[in-house]
Parts: C-alpha cells; sequence; structure tokens
C-alpha cells in the first residue's frame, strides 16, 4: 500500500474503488485498467509533480509541473467524472444562440453538461459568450453561428458571422474540452494559408496533421480573435 499524505491515500483509495489497477514506488503511482494507464509523480514532500495518461487514444495527455489544476484532473481521470463540487450550467447560464445540428448531434446543453472539467467548462461557457454576441451582427455568410457533429465523437463548429469556412471545431474528449483547426476538413480550404495563426496557437502547422489539442492553458479571448481573423482570411 502506498505510503504518504491523505490526499495520496485518498486517491489510492477512489482509484481501487473505481476499478484501477495499483503499483506503488516511493515517488511514483500508476493505475491501469482497461488498457489506460495513469502515472503519477511525487516531489519528496508528496506533492504531484506530473501526472500522464497514455493507452487507447493516439497520444498521452501530459500535466507537468508548471501545469494548473493537475489534482483535480487525476480525480477526474480516476472517477470519470469532475468533482461534486462542479455544478452543471443553469439554463439561464446559457446564452442564446441559434445553432444546427448533424443528424444524432449534440444540442447545445447536451455539449456543455459533456464536457467535465471545471476550467474547460469556464472556457467554453466565455467563448459561447462571444458567439453569442458576434451572432447580433450583420451575417457575412450562410452558416448557424454553431452546428454540432453527431454524438458523442462530433464537435462543436464555430462560425464567426456565419462566414462558409469554420476556422476550428471543439470536440469533446473524455470529458476534456479539445479544439482542432479545420485546415483538413473541408477540401476548398484545405492547407490554407490563412490557417497559420491558429496553427501557431496550437503549436502545429495548417500543412500537417490537425490534431486536437486541450482548450487547458488558452484563453477564450485570445482564441476567439484567432479564430475571426483566420475566418476572414480563408472566407476571401
Amino acid at each position: 500500500m502506498a505510503q504518504g499524505t491523505a490526499f495520496r491515500l485518498d486517491t489510492v483509495d477512489i482509484a481501487v474503488e473505481s476499478g484501477w489497477q495499483f503499483e506503488h514506488t516511493s515517488r511514483i503511482d500508476e493505475f491501469s485498467k482497461d488498457g489506460v494507464v495513469v502515472t503519477v509523480q511525487y516531489s519528496a514532500d508528496d506533492d504531484i509533480t506530473s501526472i500522464t495518461r497514455s493507452g487507447k487514444r493516439s497520444e498521452g495527455e501530459v500535466y507537468g509541473p508548471d501545469s494548473a489544476g493537475k489534482h483535480e484532473r487525476l480525480r477526474i481521470w480516476l472517477t470519470g467524472r469532475a468533482p461534486s463540487t462542479v455544478k452543471p450550467a443553469s439554463q439561464s447560464n446559457i446564452p442564446s444562440i441559434e445553432y444546427g445540428q448533424e443528424p444524432g448531434g449534440w444540442t447545445l446543453e447536451e455539449f456543455i453538461a459533456a464536457v467535465e472539467d471545471p476550467n474547460d467548462r469556464a472556457f467554453l461557457m466565455q467563448l459561447l459568450e462571444l458567439v453569442a454576441a458576434n451572432s447580433q451582427l450583420p451575417r457575412r455568410g450562410p452558416q448557424p453561428p454553431l452546428v454540432f457533429g453527431k454524438r458523442p465523437r462530433g464537435g462543436m463548429f464555430v462560425y464567426p458571422l456565419g462566414r462558409r469556412n469554420p476556422p476550428f471545431t471543439f470536440p469533446v474528449k473524455n470529458g476534456q474540452l479539445m479544439i482542432t483547426g479545420c485546415w483538413n476538413r473541408f477540401p476548398a480550404v484545405k492547407g490554407h494559408p490563412g490557417f497559420a495563426p491558429l496553427a501557431a496557437l496550437l503549436d502545429l502547422d495548417e500543412n500537417g496533421p490537425a490534431t486536437a489539442v486541450p482548450v487547458a492553458g488558452l484563453d477564450a479571448d485570445d482564441v476567439w480573435k484567432v479564430g475571426e481573423t483566420v475566418s476572414q482570411a480563408i472566407n476571401t
């Protein structure tokens, strides 16, 4: 059994109750279940220095020493749900936004509820406020402000001013909100150089794969500004 702080021992108990296998060394706890491995590294005083999740996905997820919210993220990974103090957005807090749906697509309320991480939820609500404000301006294209893909893998496509081609989409993966550039999704704008500012923000290349990136650490206002710049560039 692991030795350490109450938080560390409580985390082990939660993991075991949730069906994880557990291995322990003095500075590392490793949890495994259904092909997924969560590794937690600790400092000498038993504080978390990093957490990593790998397996059953194209790339691992790593929260290092400079990442905020590691304790909450670890609990979400192990339990599959956000802490009980995180409450769903009430109907009164959801901006009124026109949106479209692919067959079997999310509703706006369902999409918000699927985002379990509290920081990701805050990012999403701020982004939706910006979308709602933008939707009050004169349209420059045929699209609704938002279009939701099919549950559970489909994302939320954002169309500033209703322009035809969206700059980005936001999928949800294991309760975590992600962002993906659309430079490979629509043939008419595939690899368009206008995606460069967004690719740079996500540390990607608009001529390469449109890898999904967690929104953690991104600012919704900055993402919106870059999205509007890209939207103008790719739709001219």
